[in-house]
């Protein structure tokens, strides 16, 4: 999933969990709140979605469906023509004569990749040099000769070894470190009230319990990768913000409500004495001194409706924001799925008998191809969504092979072409093409569709962008290009063996062999799309399907 994408799917869930938060911070447990940070740090650093037939998303698809047609028929005014068996192709692309001359090869970073970088090392070097520069100044902390101090922390061991320190240069408790934590007291504490001396050890020692130090890095590193939304950013300063309320929630509960009003007390005496820390340390007193002393004062028995009722926002919010759009293509017989709709109008159409005659603007004087001629389709659905999710994981789009060229679709929709088995990769030119007049032509000259022809008349009605491909000896593509991914539409002369995967399918033309497919494997790998292992695996796979379903369909040894 593009970073663009997840970006604005999670800023989705976000604007939802600051809408339940500003309504109910002080009413529901505060873990409540850490727990939506969490999947929203998720979604934005894991590259993956849950599909949910109650995201609204899938609503959002719906509504839209409602004001756009959902398939485009040929109007009688096309200059499509219909005869015996024979369908002429409009003339959507006659300008394209020539074949596309290749241009220099492609850079394997694109300006908004460096755009992209230049902030992610900028925002990295925010959070880090700070922290760098304050951990100096740490390390001139001194032991701490307390009995109470020292009676205290024996009595509260935790299986990482942590140490309490004081230091001059700080004016208010912190705590810094992983693995090694460290709790740095100020000097002008005032360490006779042991009570207070109990609330604050307490609080940096629930920091150190729940790795909240680590929180802190996560949080940050998400704010790295997704500098360029704002949203995010609201989300760091919110999220360590509920860290500190979460941590208050904790002290409150253990010492019970009657310390409420001293723990506020020594809040505000310490605020008065804040100074700018690091972000990436766990302070006493680091968010906004009036929410949290509201907080601590409005802390409550937790009860089990409240627990419910938590629980049940969760759910819904996680369920409705935080998944993608429910995929309920059919494709269990797409030849049905759009015969069906088309056979008044077009009744010679998908009956596995017509051509499509070329025009010679197009086929530079060819007469007969079939547009992906006898194919034999592996649909996402079924047949292989987990080679699907490997290239959609990568940095490619699409992957094509023949016997005469590799091709690659990149993140970025430019297409890359190999006639050296992958040596060396040149970057090409398409053309765009009217998707108005592309759907009409899909419809009249693809008669075996390898996928959901609804669905892609619907992509193509809502704004999806068809880009076009000629090469010298009759061989075509179109690219559909949307927000959903790539498919390619190949035109071809009979004759031509090919394996192509894209965001829908796997397509192998007929006459491959089981060498051309092991070679189309092989690309995979070399693109980092497979592991050698699950290459290995899915080709093995493929072949039995093939052998099994259609004997003579391996014809070439």
């Amino acid at each position: 999933m593009p970073l663009l994408q997840i970006s604005i799917s999670a800023s989705v869930f976000i604007l939802a969990v600051i809408f339940l938060r500003s309504l109910l911070i002080h009413k529901l447990p505060k873990m409540t709140f850490m727990f939506l940070w969490g999947v929203a740090v998720i979604q934005l650093l894991v590259p993956v979605s849950v599909q949910s037939q109650f995201s609204i998303f899938t609503a959002a698809e719906h509504v839209s469906r409602m004001f756009t047609s959902p398939k485009l028929i040929p109007s009688p005014e096309s200059s499509t023509s219909i005869n015996g068996t024979t369908v002429i192709m409009p003339p959507i692309t006659e300008h394209l004569s020539a074949p596309i001359v290749p241009l220099k090869t492609a850079s394997q970073i694109s300006p908004i990749v460096w755009v992209w970088l230049v902030g992610f090392l900028l925002c990295a070097l925010l959070f880090i040099i700070p922290h760098l520069r304050y951990r100096k100044i740490y390390k001139m902390a001194v032991p701490i000769r307390n009995d109470f101090i020292r009676k205290w922390q024996h009595s509260n061991l935790l299986w990482r070894d942590v140490q309490i320190r004081q230091l001059d240069r700080i004016s208010t408790p912190l705590t810094y470190g992983i693995f090694r934590p460290v709790v740095l007291l100020p000097k002008n504490l005032d360490y006779d009230d042991e009570k207070q001396l109990e609330l604050v050890l307490t609080h940096e020692f629930t920091h150190i319990k729940r790795f909240d130090t680590l929180k802190k890095w996560i949080l940050a590193a998400s704010v790295c990768v997704h500098w360029f939304n704002p949203l995010v950013w609201v989300m760091y300063i919110l999220a360590n913000r509920d860290i500190e309320l979460f941590c208050d929630e904790t002290v409150i509960r253990k010492f019970g409500e009657k310390t409420k009003t001293t723990y506020a007390r020594a809040l505000v005496r310490l605020e008065e004495k804040k100074i700018g820390l690091s972000p990436m340390i766990s302070s006493f007193s680091k968010s906004s001194t009036e929410e949290r002393i509201i907080s601590i004062m409005k802390t409550k028995k937790i009860t089990i409706a409240t627990m419910l009722l938590a629980i049940g926002l969760v759910a819904v919010v996680v369920l409705v924001f935080a998944t993608s759009a429910w995929d309920k293509t059919d494709v269990d017989n797409p030849i049905a799925e759009i015969a069906e709709p088309s056979a008044e109008a077009l009744p010679a159409l998908y009956q596995g008998t017509i051509t499509t005659e070329i025009v010679p603007a197009l086929s530079q004087g060819a007469t007969n191809t079939d547009l992906m001629p006898h194919d034999l389709t592996f649909n996402k659905k079924y047949d292989v969504p987990k080679l699907i999710d490997s290239l959609m994981a990568s940095k490619y789009r699409a992957v094509y092979m023949d016997n005469e060229i590799y091709l690659r679709v990149m993140m970025d929709n430019t297409v890359q072409i190999s006639k050296d088995n992958g040596a060396v990769w040149k970057k090409y030119d398409t053309d765009e093409v009217d998707a108005k007049e592309f759907a009409k032509w899909l419809l009249i000259n693809d008669p075996i569709p390898g996928y959901s022809m609804e669905e892609v008349q619907t992509r193509l009605a809502n704004g999806a962008v068809v880009k076009h491909l000629v090469f010298e000896n009759v061989k075509e593509m179109y690219f559909i290009i949307d927000t959903n991914g790539v498919q390619i539409e190949l035109v071809q002369p009979e004759k031509i063996s090919s394996v192509l995967i894209d965001g829908q399918r796997m397509m192998i033309t007929s006459a491959i062999s089981a060498q051309m497919l092991k070679s189309f494997y092989d690309l995979l790998v070399s693109n980092n799309i497979l592991s050698e292992t699950h290459a290995e695996q899915d080709y093995s796979e493929r072949m039995k399907v093939l052998e099994k379903n259609l004997p003579n369909f391996i014809a070439m040894k």
